[in-house]
């Protein structure tokens, strides 16, 4: 069965890569709307000074540690050991698994571009998918209803949505019943990484806790200032819920 552990006043779900394939395939099959959505240091830090935005992701029906920040933190404060499961490792299995099996995907983000770079290189990686419908993310408040309208009549059975945070859960919290697909997913940065914009770091990088380090010598004026202040930030929440831990026992 699986567990969800609070940490760091996030809910997350024990679940591994496999185990929340199978949890996203069985609320396709139910086509009753979900949100799934992935914790980080940054989401941590954001959560902790954005209520909205805390109970958003804890309210979200499938929580996966998507940063081995998260990870460690927790092996560190001896909770419940956790699994990385990233969202670009998830949209390429559901992407393999929906080409499988006919199930309808829409594409919410980025630039029109890049955008358009990814439908491209989707279209030929798996020729038997269904593209339901695809949207850049820099709409206007205005334009919001159509972009959901859009998705709704697509029937979409998945919604990869790659809007920065918090923009995407403040998206699927507010539309996610007028949108009506099954699984909503926030996957970040996998379709620049997928359309070729940018490149996902090395295994063994990712293998020893680096693939952050790798994305900010990428993307230094973007995500500079995210990882350097912001880890540090997140170190201290984590050095806080030692102590506690310790004063505990």
């Amino acid at each position: 069965m699986t567990q969800r552990i609070q940490f760091l006043e996030a809910n997350l779900d024990t679940l591994t890569f496999n185990e929340t394939i199978d949890q996203i395939e069985t609320h396709i099959h139910l086509q009753k709307p979900i949100h799934h959505t992935g914790i980080n240091a940054d989401k941590i830090n954001l959560m902790k000074k954005n209520p909205r935005f805390k109970k958003i992701i804890n309210d979200a029906a499938l929580i996966n540690p998507d940063g081995m920040s998260v990870v460690l933190a927790a092996k560190l404060c001896k909770q419940p050991q956790l699994e990385r499961v990233a969202g670009i490792d998830i949209m390429i299995r559901m992407l393999e698994i929906a080409a499988t099996k006919g199930y309808r995907v829409y594409f919410l983000g980025t630039s029109q571009p890049i955008l358009e770079k990814l439908i491209h290189r989707v279209n030929q990686d798996y020729p038997t998918l269904t593209i339901a419908g695809y949207h850049h993310g820099f709409f206007q408040p205005e334009e919001e209803a159509r972009v959901v309208t859009d998705v709704r009549n697509s029937q979409a059975d998945l919604l990869f949505i790659a809007l920065p945070s918090p923009q995407k859960e403040f998206f699927v919290d507010t539309h996610m019943n007028d949108m009506n697909v099954p699984v909503s997913i926030g996957v970040g940065g996998s379709f620049d990484v997928i359309a070729g914009e940018i490149k996902r770091a090395p295994r063994w990088m990712q293998k020893c806790s680096l693939e952050w380090f790798y994305r900010m010598i990428q993307e230094p004026k973007r995500l500079g200032k995210r990882y350097l202040i912001g880890n540090t930030v997140f170190l201290g929440h984590v050095l806080q819920a030692k102590m506690a831990r310790k004063s505990e026992v």
